[in-house]
C-alpha cells in the first residue's frame, strides 16, 4: 500500500502546498530570493573575510577584490537555488495540473540546481558537489534507518574515518596531487617529512637545551627523514598540533557563545576549564602523533621505509577520532578519497570519463536533500534543516504538508519533531 501511495497524484494548488501565505507566485518566489540574498551575503561575507584572515597577510588591492567579486558570485549562487526552487514547483504545478512524489520537491530541487552550479565559480563546483554529496549520504542513512532497513554500527564513523585517512595517508606518502587541499591538510597533521619526493636537509639548531638533549635520547633511524630523534619528533609535533586544536575549540566555542559572554562574562572563563574545551586539541595530537610514531615504529622493525607504512600508521591514528566523533568530518574523508580514487582511475583509463559529473552530482544530491526536507525533515541533518530554515526565512516550515501525508511518510508529524528538536538546541 504505501508504494501504491507513491504514485498519488496530490490535487492541491501551489498556493495551498507550496506558498500559503500568499496568493501570488510572483510574490511568494520574488519574497524569497530577496530573503536569501541577505541570508546568503552575511553566509559568504563571514566565510570570505575569514579565509582571507586566516592566511596572515595584509591584504592587497588584488586580494580584496578577489574576495568582493567571490562573495556576489556565490551570493548568487546561493539565491538561485531559492529563487529557482520556488519558481519550478510553482511552474510545474501549473504546466502538468497536479503534484506527484516527485514534483513536490525532488525534481524542482535538480533543475533549479543545475542552473544555480553553473553561476558559481568552476573551481568552487567540486567543493560544493563534494559537501551536498556528504549531507545527502547521512540523510539517506537516517531515512533507511528510520525505516529499520538498516541498523546503526556503533563508532561506525570511526571506522569510516580510518580506513578513508589510510588511504589517503598512502597516497601521500606514495603518489598524489599537491596542489589539491586535501593534501595540504594532511601535510598539516603529519608534517612534510612523510611526504612523497621529501628530501632531508639541513635544520637550524637553536641550540642545546636541558629539554632538547632529553628528547635527543634514542637518536632516529637511517630511514628517518624527520631531523632530529624520533622522539623529539612525536613529542613536538604533539605538543604543538594540541596546542592548535585547543585554541581552535576555544576560540569556535567563544564566538558562537559572544552574545552571552557579552551579558555574563564569567561564561567566557567557563568555557577555558571545561574538559570539552580539550577534545579537539586531543585529536590534533593524537591524530598526528600515532601516524609518526607507528611510521618510525615501522622503519625500525623492517630497517627500511616504504610508502605502504601509511596504511597501518593511518589506521591506528584515525583512532584518534574517538576524542572528536563526528559525522561530517568522517563522511567528507570517505567521499574524497572516492573522488580522488575515481579521478585516479580515469587518468590512467580504468574508468570513464564523466563530464559534467560535479554539476549532475551537485544536483542529485541536492534534490535528494531538499525532498527529504519537505516529505520527512526530521531525518536531515539539524545543522542543514537550520540551514535552510535561515535561509528561506522560514517559509520552508510554512509549506502546508497535510496534502503530502497521503504518501504515508507522516510528513505534518515530521516537520513538528524537526521543529522541536530545532528548538531544543
Amino acid at each position: 500500500m504505501t508504494i501504491i501511495s507513491k504514485f498519488q497524484r496530490i490535487d492541491a494548488s501551489c498556493i495551498e502546498y507550496v506558498h500559503p501565505w500568499t496568493n501570488s507566485c510572483a510574490e511568494a518566489t520574488a519574497g524569497l530570493f530577496l530573503h536569501s540574498i541577505l541570508a546568503s551575503l552575511r553566509i559568504y561575507v563571514t566565510a570570505y573575510v575569514l579565509t582571507m584572515l586566516m592566511r596572515g597577510k595584509v591584504p592587497t588591492k588584488k586580494d580584496i577584490k578577489y574576495t568582493v567579486l567571490g562573495v556576489i558570485q556565490s551570493t548568487a549562487f546561493l539565491s538561485c537555488h531559492a529563487f529557482g526552487y520556488s519558481l519550478m514547483l510553482c511552474f510545474l504545478r501549473k504546466t502538468m495540473g497536479h503534484f506527484n512524489f516527485l514534483t513536490v520537491s525532488f525534481l524542482p530541487s535538480f533543475l533549479s540546481s543545475i542552473g544555480a552550479i553553473l553561476v558559481e565559480r568552476p573551481s568552487r563546483r567540486s567543493l560544493l558537489s563534494l559537501y551536498v554529496t556528504n549531507v545527502a549520504s547521512e540523510t539517506l542513512f537516517r531515512m533507511a534507518v528510520w525505516r529499520k532497513w538498516v541498523t546503526p554500527v556503533r563508532y561506525g564513523e570511526v571506522v569510516i574515518f580510518s580506513f578513508s585517512c589510510s588511504l589517503l595517508l598512502y597516497l601521500y606518502r606514495s603518489s598524489h596531487d599537491e596542489k589539491d587541499s586535501i593534501y595540504s591538510l594532511l601535510r598539516f597533521f603529519v608534517g612534510p617529512y612523510e611526504e612523497r619526493g621529501y628530501e632531508r636537509g639541513e635544520e637550524v639548531n637553536p641550540g642545546p637545551t636541558r629539554l632538547s638533549k632529553l628528547l635527543e635520547y634514542g637518536g632516529s633511524h637511517p630511514q628517518c627523514c624527520h631531523p632530529h630523534s624520533c622522539l623529539h619528533y612525536w613529542v613536538k609535533s604533539g605538543a604543538k598540533l594540541f596546542t592548535i586544536g585547543c585554541g581552535l575549540q576555544l576560540c569556535l566555542k567563544l564566538l558562537l557563545q559572544m552574545n552571552k559572554i557579552m551579558k555574563r562574562p564569567k561564561v567566557a572563563f567557563r568555557n577555558v576549564f571545561q574538559l570539552d574545551t580539550l577534545r579537539l586539541g586531543a585529536f590534533f595530537a593524537g591524530f598526528g602523533g600515532l601516524f609518526r610514531v607507528i611510521s618510525c615504529l615501522l622503519r625500525r622493525l623492517r630497517n627500511r621505509d616504504s610508502e605502504v607504512h601509511a596504511v597501518p600508521a593511518g589506521l591506528v591514528a584515525g583512532l584518534a577520532f574517538f576524542f572528536f566523533r563526528d559525522n561530517t568530518a568522517a563522511l567528507y574523508a570517505m567521499w574524497k578519497t572516492i573522488q580522488i580514487l575515481y579521478n585516479m582511475g580515469v587518468s590512467k583509463g580504468h574508468l570513464p570519463p564523466f563530464p559534467g559529473g560535479s554539476v549532475f552530482v551537485h544536483a542529485f544530491a541536492t534534490a535528494i536533500l531538499f525532498h527529504a526536507a519537505v516529505i520527512e525533515p526530521h531525518n536531515v541533518r539539524p545543522s542543514y534543516w537550520r540551514f535552510l530554515t535561515n535561509i528561506s526565512g522560514h517559509r520552508i516550515n510554512q509549506m502546508n504538508r497535510e496534502c503530502l501525508d497521503v504518501f504515508g511518510l507522516e510528513s505534518t508529524k515530521s516537520l513538528k519533531i524537526a521543529q522541536e528538536r530545532l528548538m531544543r538546541r
